[in-house]
Order: structure tokens, then sequence, then C-alpha cells
């Protein structure tokens, strides 16, 4: 059975972080942290090894999506890096003021070749349906490449763009979230905060990612708990459940004196019966 040598190389766009398998076929020495130029698809691109070689049976490889491992990075691609990136941004620069000055109901978010240059990916939003197909045909002839239009929404572009949060760090779609989760205010609910959705809201004007990071621990933490208007039995007799403190595991419970008189009390969760 025939074999091959097998790194796994890490490529990053402006919105992906992907692991690819890239054959080494010239058995270059390679280690992990090494940046290296990969052969895919008729394109050229630059990814980081982030496995030590290994020799895989060729038919457990997946070849439609098997890279070739052309190069480690020398200072003549370092170098095409740094051009592409001023390259970028000029196309950014022209692309905007073009479609702006079309009035195009989208916004130029951001603008990306790849290593080779053979592809030029445009991130937009769209405000409203828009045929698209004659701006990229005018892109493609003024730039002389494959122009890919990719539609994206508001997270994606605070991604891209990158900021600071009310915690004062890197934003976290910036810095390490690699693919969105869906929040919902429920998520907030369960934490017992305030529903004041500006403030729930991060830089992108969307729920905050970071909602999700302790859901699950309130959630399961609440499933120990009396649910807030329940009736429940205490050493001072029935009352019912105010509210609770998942952290320190109180539960504050009210109990009726009289018609128009309660008082709130609170108990430690094994302190009280359900």
């Amino acid at each position: 059975m025939q074999q091959k040598h097998i790194v796994v190389v890490k490529i990053e766009d402006l919105l992906t972080t992907t692991q690819v398998n890239a054959e080494n076929i010239e058995g270059i020495d390679v280690r992990v942290g090494d940046k290296v130029v990969l052969y895919f698809n008729n394109m050229y691109e630059v990814g980081t090894v982030v496995s030590e070689e290994k020799i895989v049976e060729e038919n457990k490889l997946d070849k439609k999506n098997l890279y070739k491992l052309v190069r480690k990075i020398t200072e003549q691609d370092l170098h095409r890096l740094k051009e592409n990136e001023n390259k970028s941004q000029e196309a950014y620069k022209i692309i905007k003021q073009t479609c702006l000055n079309y009035e195009l109901p989208i916004k130029i978010v951001a603008a990306k070749y790849s290593f080779d240059r053979t592809r030029l990916y445009v991130y937009y939003i769209k405000y409203q349906n828009v045929n698209l197909k004659k701006i990229v045909h005018e892109f493609a002839h003024k730039f002389k490449t494959r122009v890919e239009m990719k539609q994206i929404g508001a997270r994606d572009e605070t991604k891209i763009l990158g900021g600071i949060g009310v915690c004062g760090y890197e934003l976290c779609c910036k810095k390490w979230i690699k693919k969105f989760e869906s929040i919902s205010v429920e998520m907030a609910r369960t934490q017992q905060l305030a529903l004041n959705i500006p403030k729930l809201s991060g830089v992108c004007n969307r729920l905050k990612c970071c909602l999700a990071y302790e859901y699950e621990f309130y959630k399961e933490c609440l499933n120990k708990f009396p649910k807030v208007g329940s009736k429940i039995k205490t050493v001072e007799g029935e009352g019912k459940v105010v509210g609770i403190d998942c952290i320190k595991e109180l539960v504050n419970v009210e109990f009726k004196k009289d018609e128009d008189t309660s008082i709130v009390k609170t108990f430690k969760l094994q302190e009280i019966q359900r």
C-alpha cells in the first residue's frame, strides 16, 4: 500500500481558521510553527505547520482536499505578503469608492488578496437585494484577477475590524473565537442579568458572545434550586421564592404576615424543603 508523508497546516483568512492535510512531496524538513507555502486548486496560499510529519496510507486520505507543501516560507515570500497587504488596502479603497459612486446598497468591509494574487476576496454587508455581477466583472477587469464577493454579517464585520470591549480587553471574536454561537436573551435571563438589551449588546450591536460562556453553568445550577414564584417550606414556615443566588447558593423567601405586610428572608439552599 502506497504511503504519503503528511503534515497538518493551519490556514487563516480574515474570518476563518481551517486545518488541512498537506503532502510533503519533497520531504522538506518542517517543524511545528514553521510557515509554509501550499498549492491547492490552482492557487498558492500560506499556512502554519501545526503537527509533526506523519506517514499515512494513501487510501485513508481525502485526495480531493489534499494540499501540496511547496516550500518553507522565504524572505521573498515575506516581502510578497507585505506587498499583498498594501495592495489589498489599495483595492479596498478603490472598491469602496466605486460602490459609493454607483450608490450600491452595500458596505465594503475589507478586501484581501490570496498569496499568489490570483484571487481577490471582497467582504461586504448587503442592505437590500442587488445584482453585483456587473460590478464584479468591472473589478476583475480593473485588478486583472478573479474577484470573489463574500457577504458577511455584523458580527463578521466586527471580527475583521477588531476593537476593545467594555471589559477593557480585545474583542473575543477578533482574538480567539473561530465560530460564532447562537446567542439568545434566554441566556441572559438564565444568568439573572437585567434584560437591558443595549448593555447586553456588543460592538456589533448583537448580543455579546460572552453571554454563552457561563450559560451552561447557570443552567445546571438552576436545576438545584426551586423556581422563582414557587412555594417552599423552611424552618420559619411556608413562603414564596422571590430570588436566588447561584454563586452563593442562597434563596430569598417572602413570608406573608398579613394582607398588607410581608418580609423577605434569605436561606442557604440546604436549609429549605421543596
